[in-house]
């Protein structure tokens, strides 16, 4: 039988919370680079002008991404500080 210990699930956890954190940051990188700004300067841009169903869909999914890496940025905060539980 295998023993598997906590502390190295928490360290697995980790590990795949750092993989998707640059994941997500990679894909916010495209959207910058294909528009030269970051999401908030984006986002002006967009409410700004009219109607562009190209960028309103690119809007939607950046904003997806920008919210997820906030998500799993606040996670990894509490991983850091022991504020978790295993189950």
């Amino acid at each position: 039988m295998t023993t598997i210990s906590k502390d190295k699930i928490k360290d697995l956890y980790f590990i795949n919370l750092l993989y998707e954190i640059h994941r997500v940051m990679e894909k916010i990188k495209l959207f910058e680079n294909k528009y030269q700004v970051k999401f908030k300067e984006f986002e002006k841009l967009i409410k700004s002008q009219e109607e562009n169903f190209t960028l309103w869909d690119d809007y939607m999914e950046w904003k997806a991404y920008e919210k997820k890496l906030h998500e799993l940025k606040k996670e990894k905060d509490n991983l850091d500080a022991g504020n978790y539980t295993l189950s």
